[in-house]
């Protein structure tokens, strides 16, 4: 088995790389650590949309469904590069809402998960909360206080929608389809 990166994915690294060492330089980092912490850890809009428009939040997506259709590997690799900048906000939600939350594909909504009680990371500027309870995810407006769209897990892994909430045990799609329109 051979696990060295292919050409495609170093040109994938090396374009985050880029595009983040223009939009969040370590000097804008430095400038909002040394300011307000707590704006140094909130997300910013016009980075978000930057990110969406270079297709980070749909990597994983079809491509009949606005995505790359990339894989794991390729998430990983990109992901590994907003560490590497320390990029600040729900990053991982945001891409996992990709599909399931109108807008977080293209970075112009924020979305958050909740996991655990507890506190919500970023959900002053969220528009969007993923609650994940066991094997089920919904979408939760922040305000509004109801539960959008059931997900599942199926006992293979991956999130599936529920075409029916009521009783919620019954007549799961696969994952591919939930982004059909």
């Amino acid at each position: 088995m051979d696990f060295r990166l292919t050409e495609d994915q170093r040109a994938l690294r090396a374009g985050m790389r880029e595009l983040l060492a223009a939009r969040f330089p370590r000097e804008r980092l430095r400038a909002l650590v040394d300011g307000d912490p707590r704006a140094a850890a909130r997300p910013d809009r016009e980075l978000w949309r930057a990110l969406g428009d270079a297709g980070l939040f749909a990597l994983r997506l079809p491509g009949g469904d606005g995505g790359a259709g990339l894989g794991l590997p390729e998430a990983v690799l990109l992901f590994e590069e907003l560490g590497r900048a320390l990029v600040p906000g729900p990053l991982a939600a945001t891409h996992l809402a990709a599909g399931l939350v109108p807008g977080a594909a293209e970075g112009r909504r924020f979305v958050t998960a909740l996991d655990r009680p507890g506190a919500v990371p970023h959900l002053a500027r969220a528009d969007a909360v993923l609650l994940l309870d066991g094997t089920t995810a919904r979408v939760l407006t922040p305000g509004r206080g109801t539960a959008r769209t059931p997900w599942a897990r199926s006992p293979s892994g991956p999130w599936t929608r529920r075409r029916r909430c009521t009783g919620c045990g019954t007549s799961l799609r696969p994952w591919g389809e939930a982004h059909l329109k």
